[in-house]
C-alpha cells in the first residue's frame, strides 16, 4: 500500500513539474541552423528599419503641422491687428483720450 501511494503522489508531482515547452522538445530538433538565424536576424532589422521610417515620417508630419498652424495663427493675429487699427486709425486723439 505505501509503494502504491509513492507511486501515485510521485506521479502527480511529476505531472505537476512537467513544463511542455521544457521536455516537448529536443534543443537538437528547435534549432534550425546559421541560415535560419540570419533569415530571423535579417527580418527583424528590416522591421526595426521600417518602424524607423514611420517614427521619422511622424515626426516630419507633426512638425509639418505645428509649422501651418504657427503660420495660420500669425496671420489670423495680424488681420486682428491690422482690422483693430483700422477702426481706430480715423478717430481723434482727443476723442478717446477725453479724460
Amino acid at each position: 500500500m505505501r509503494r502504491l501511494t509513492g507511486w501515485i503522489i510521485g506521479g502527480l508531482v511529476a505531472m505537476a513539474l512537467w513544463v511542455p515547452s521544457a521536455s516537448a522538445q529536443d534543443g537538437r530538433q528547435m534549432y534550425q541552423g546559421m541560415r535560419h538565424d540570419w533569415r530571423e536576424i535579417h527580418q527583424d532589422r528590416q522591421d526595426i528599419r521600417r518602424d524607423w521610417r514611420d517614427i521619422q515620417r511622424d515626426h516630419y508630419r507633426l512638425w509639418q503641422d505645428r509649422r501651418a498652424a504657427f503660420w495660420r495663427h500669425r496671420a489670423q493675429l495680424r488681420a486682428d491687428r491690422r482690422a483693430l487699427w483700422h477702426d481706430w486709425r480715423h478717430m481723434r486723439r482727443d476723442y478717446y483720450n477725453r479724460w
